[in-house]
């Protein structure tokens, strides 16, 4: 599972867009945008790493791949 919120997904968006506007390369939309990084992200949490989309994602998020995220178990309520 890869877990992420809206504002990391537009903070990746907008890197992807400055990197494009720097190579001259038009703008995806967000949705696009979103499709190719859930896409992208699953592949590589699944051990393919010789995938290749159209698209630049932040390398934070790329090094928190396969982090785990420890659940404190609910408490019981009486």
């Amino acid at each position: 599972m890869i877990l992420y919120s809206e504002n990391q997904l537009d903070d990746a968006w907008h890197y992807d867009c400055k990197i494009r506007s720097s190579l001259g390369a038009a703008w995806i939309s967000r949705g696009q945008y979103e499709r190719l990084f859930v896409n992208y992200m699953q592949c590589l949490a699944e051990g393919d790493e010789f995938i290749k989309l159209d698209i630049h994602i932040p390398d934070i998020f790329l090094n928190t791949i396969g982090d785990r995220i420890e659940l404190e178990p609910d408490e019981e309520v009486h």
